[in-house]
């Protein structure tokens, strides 16, 4: 009966061991889209509330003032200025500057932002033979320099064009952040449930949750510094181009050495041609030299046959000289 009576108990285990498994990832799970919920939901109603009835939240006469502990230690309310140095923004701004010379003013902005300690994220720079030159820079300005640099930048030349917009991220970080802060949590309490599992599945169980939980943490953590580098350097996306009056410089006399270096140059174009047709046409070459040869040796054999025979005497001819020798003798 004693042992009959083991499998049923492990069974009850299990299941209560699941059951609590399953509400807890339950509850993590929830746990982060409930509170950014609560949090949109709660700062929604104090705007209106403080759109409809400005009075409503306005310190009352001899009360605490802006910036201030109250009475149980904490700050009653902040100053506006403080508010909005704590808030993520995210800054953009697009801008293009026309100026008389476009590399030397790319070089010149690309000094800017290295001594303001940003970076070149992009760079592209143009110069046709017959057109305007132009840049176009994408350039990473840490966030306490970016109001300078854009009047830096401005002063490279004439300023023609400027947008500017502000993204305000502060919601999202602090959703990213709980939402880090309860994967954690989640993942210390599945860690402790694999000491407490009863039998091979609940382990597998839990391993993968685990594994689950570990990738969304990553994810979020990569999104925290994504949102961090957006946050802490603005993006300027600079165009340098010409004026619009632009002519494009006439080329100045180039003299005895300039001419003798493009002559030169031509030399050397003309030899690489040379040697690029000759490789060219060595194949073709190769395959009509044994047909020609062959040709040249019968045409060569012929001409001898021909010399040979016109040089020989004909047998006509010697028989008339054999007769005329032997009518001589009895006449002498």
């Amino acid at each position: 009966m004693t042992i009959s009576a083991v499998p049923p108990a492990r069974r009850v285990a299990g299941a209560v061991f699941a059951t609590v498994l399953a509400a807890l990832l339950t509850a993590s799970c929830a746990a982060p889209h409930d509170m950014a919920e609560f949090s949109g939901e709660a700062s929604q109603e104090t705007a209106r509330t403080s759109e409809d009835h400005p009075a409503a939240i306005a310190p009352e006469a001899g009360g605490t003032e802006a910036g201030e502990p109250g009475a149980d230690g904490s700050a009653a309310s902040l100053d506006a200025g403080t508010a909005a140095s704590e808030r993520s923004l995210v800054h953009t701004a697009s801008m293009t500057v026309r100026v008389e010379d476009v590399e030397e003013a790319g070089e010149a902005a690309r000094e800017l932002v290295l001594e303001a300690g940003g970076y070149i994220a992009e760079e592209s720079v143009s110069t046709p033979a017959n057109g305007a030159p132009a840049a176009s820079m994408t350039l990473r300005v840490p966030a306490g320099g970016y109001e300078e640099a854009l009047v830096s930048l401005a002063d490279l030349g004439d300023r023609s064009y400027l947008d500017r917009s502000v993204q305000d991220v502060t919601e999202e970080v602090a959703d990213v952040e709980s939402r880090i802060e309860s994967t954690e949590t989640a993942l210390e309490t599945l860690r402790g449930y694999l000491e407490e599992a009863q039998d091979v599945d609940d382990l597998l169980r839990v391993e993968e949750e685990i594994q689950t939980r570990q990738a969304e943490l990553e994810a979020f953590q990569a999104r925290r510094d994504a949102l961090g580098n957006q946050t802490s350097y603005s993006t300027v996306y600079l165009e340098l181009v010409p004026p619009q009056t632009y002519v494009e410089p006439a080329e100045e006399g180039i003299g005895f050495l300039g001419g003798l270096e493009r002559g030169w140059q031509a030399l050397v174009r003309v030899v690489q041609g040379v040697a690029v047709a000759a490789g060219w046409l060595l194949p073709f070459a190769a395959v009509i030299a044994l047909p020609a040869a062959g040709a040249l040796w019968w045409l060569r054999r012929r001409r001898a046959a021909r010399r040979r025979a016109a040089a020989a005497p004909s047998p006509a001819a010697e028989e008339a000289g054999g007769t005329g020798a032997s009518g001589e003798g009895p006449n002498s």
